[in-house]
């Protein structure tokens, strides 16, 4: 499928009613429930992945955007169904279409990494910020990567510090804790030693050479 096609496709997908804006039917929240029991029994076998994939399409295809958030996990890990990115994308728009702050991240990680999709660097600065409107801290994360490293869009190190302050709280995140301390070094080497020092004993190796290499 060529890239104009394909494009195409996505709109269609992003105004398909299949997942609708409203409130899905309390049925669908039973359906939710199954697919979840199927998926996390402690021995769960193909079957029940392959029954989780059908009560999370049926609530999915009825307004849930929960099951359709589910039901492009399961599509992108190949759970219950063949690894199909494609589908994955089409799910997670459906539920990112309804406002699910994660439905949005992982399109926005679809479009970053071209997955299933073109890679579109400024679709996935869209999606991540439809996300991060929604106060997710990993949508805080990948952006602020993006900034800092001038990822897909213009090198800004005063948005990517900002990001980072909003997601490290949240995420503790060691790579997150790693690139906030090469960005803040010069105006506060204090808290980046404090900072690197944290990734280091989290595994961060290359938080560790930095350390090595400045003697801190």
């Amino acid at each position: 499928m060529n890239q104009a096609l394909l494009a195409i496709a996505i709109l269609a997908l992003v105004l398909n009613p299949a997942v609708a804006k409203t409130n899905p039917p309390q049925i669908t929240w039973d359906w939710f429930n199954t697919a979840e029991v199927y998926k996390r029994y402690p021995r769960r076998t193909r079957a029940d992945l392959l029954i989780s994939a059908h009560y999370h399409r049926m609530a999915a295809e009825r307004g849930n955007a929960s099951s359709a958030y589910k039901l492009g996990e399961m599509y992108e890990n190949g759970m219950g169904v063949s690894q199909d990115y494609q589908a994955a994308l089409k799910w997670y728009l459906a539920s990112a279409d309804s406002g699910d702050k994660y439905g949005e991240f992982r399109v926005g990680f679809f479009y970053q990494k071209g997955l299933g999709v073109p890679q579109d660097m400024l679709m996935a600065r869209y999606w991540y910020e439809r996300s991060a409107q929604r106060n997710n801290e990993w949508a805080y994360h990948m952006l602020a990567f993006m900034f800092a490293d001038g990822d897909g869009v213009e090198k800004n190190v005063s948005l990517a510090r900002k990001y980072f302050e909003l997601s490290l709280p949240r995420t503790n995140d060691h790579w997150a804790k790693w690139k906030l301390a090469t960005l803040i070094e010069e105006g506060d080497p204090q808290r980046a030693k404090r900072l690197l020092r944290e990734s280091a004993s989290q595994g961060n190796t290359q938080a560790g050479e930095l350390l090595r290499q400045k003697d801190w």
